[in-house]
């Protein structure tokens, strides 16, 4: 770990620790009308109007410089992988996620949802059934106050609602603050493990050992989510594990990788994309399909029973809303069908032997969402990761950077259509360098032979 290296990635942390002082300094001037959301303890930027625009704006800067940042000193450093990369990039990590810790707010409510299925679980609710609003208490007020009315059903995997669970339980009697501010170091805490962990399955491969941990180690959007709590960080944890188990024990490693359904929904995906890797070897085709399958089903069978409820209950309150994203500018029969033939194409890299059709994978999800939401950047990455090089890993890895834009309407309150359309334009922008990546094979007939 050479001085050098250290101050190149330096910038990373100290933009996050910038922003939030310009925050800071920015948020008394705008407080007034605000007073509601300011008295609670972890402030979220929701329908702020024109201030809401402005918070927003900091924050875009900050995602944006650091996304430079990172990559300037990327470019220099993979090609000379240095023996401790690991233990600097969560050195780093640790630092810009303190750092964006230090911000006065965020835009994400999640963790306040969190919080409230852990409250309901410990006094006998079912966190997969609304709550009645006739009862109260501090974790189920702070959450109404964020969703300005019921907070929405739980739709997690109940090991995510038992680490909830154990924080209110262990912390309730803190205060709310307190158990928020615990399940977001959780979450920071789970993130760098899983950095850890990426680094122990890519040891032997210096280069591709560095690419991987700077760009999911170090992806600002990534770190940014981490910060606010998001419990994607322990599925990744889970999924690194599994898939470092795997390279010993395929079986093995991918059963564990089918439960971490258990934690959210993703986890399945994970699982099925193994399982039906043709780049996998021969010899463990047979061990991890069979592994895999089990974990998913018995991780079915788990939580789906419970998810009954949370099923009916959005079927019948939930709304559905696309926007910022492929779907908010074609509609969702045409981003299904985009999204079709990304998976195709991808589909068709991996047979024939090209890591490149695991990026086309991750582009038909971003495609097939109704909202590309930040921190789905954590599940995301991986596929670009996964995929090496090339226009479409590049341009899955930036629109996760762009993904920042999602924030804006909920910040602001309301966009109108055009203001909408040109926020779904930003950030679904990058993924047409993916076509780029796009390569016909032409089929001519053959000369005939001559005699």
């Amino acid at each position: 770990m050479t001085v050098r290296r250290v101050a190149e990635l330096a910038p990373v942390p100290l933009i996050f620790a910038a922003g939030a002082c310009c925050a800071r300094v920015w948020l008394p001037g705008v407080a007034g009308p605000f007073q509601t959301d300011l008295a609670q303890p972890f402030v979220i930027v929701t329908a702020w109007g024109s201030a809401g625009a402005t918070a927003f704006a900091i924050f875009a800067a900050t995602i944006a410089s650091a996304a430079v940042a990172l990559v300037l000193a990327g470019r220099r450093h993979v090609r000379a992988a240095a023996a401790h990369e690991t233990q600097l990039v969560i050195a780093i990590a640790a630092i810009a996620i303190a750092a964006a810790f230090a911000w006065p707010f965020a835009f994400s409510s999640d963790v306040y949802a969190y919080a409230a299925y852990g409250a309901m679980l410990r006094d006998g609710f079912d966190p997969y059934v609304l709550l009645p609003r006739n009862v109260h208490g501090a974790f189920y007020d702070a959450a109404r106050l964020q969703w300005s009315g019921p907070f929405p059903v739980c739709v997690y995997g109940p090991m995510s609602v038992a680490i909830a669970f154990s924080t209110v339980a262990g912390l309730g009697k803190l205060g709310v603050g307190s158990v928020l501010l615990a399940l977001r170091l959780g979450t920071a805490l789970a993130f760098l493990g899983s950095i850890a962990l990426l680094g122990y399955a890519l040891r032997g491969h210096p280069r591709a050992r560095t690419f991987a941990l700077y760009a999911y180690g170090l992806n600002p959007v990534v770190l940014w989510s981490v910060a606010e709590g998001h419990n994607d960080a322990w599925l990744l944890l889970a999924a690194v594990g599994s898939l470092t188990l795997l390279r010993r024990h395929p079986a093995a490693g991918a059963f564990f990788l089918g439960l971490t359904l258990l934690v959210k929904a993703p986890g399945a995906a994970f699982a099925l994309a193994v399982a039906a890797d043709p780049l996998l070897p021969a010899r463990r085709r047979a061990g991890v399909f069979g592994g895999a399958l089990a974990g998913v089903v018995l991780a079915a069978s788990l939580w789906l029973p419970l998810m009954r409820p949370a099923f009916a209950a959005i079927g019948g309150h939930g709304r559905y809303a696309p926007l910022v994203s492929v779907q908010g500018l074609a509609g969702p029969a045409a981003a299904g069908i985009l999204a079709a033939l990304a998976v195709a194409y991808g589909g068709s890299l991996l047979l024939s032997g090209s890591r490149r059709g695991y990026a086309w994978l991750g582009i038909a999800a971003i495609v097939a969402l109704p909202n590309g939401y930040p921190w789905y950047a954590l599940w995301l990455v991986p596929f670009a990761l996964a995929a090496g090089s090339g226009p479409a890993a590049v341009a899955l890895w930036v629109a996760t950077i762009f993904s920042a834009v999602r924030y804006l309407p909920d910040a602001v309150g309301t966009l109108d259509s055009g203001s909408a359309r040109i926020a779904a334009l930003v950030a679904t922008v990058p993924l047409l360098y993916a076509l780029t990546d796009i390569r016909f094979v032409a089929f001519r007939k053959k000369a005939p032979v001559q005699p």
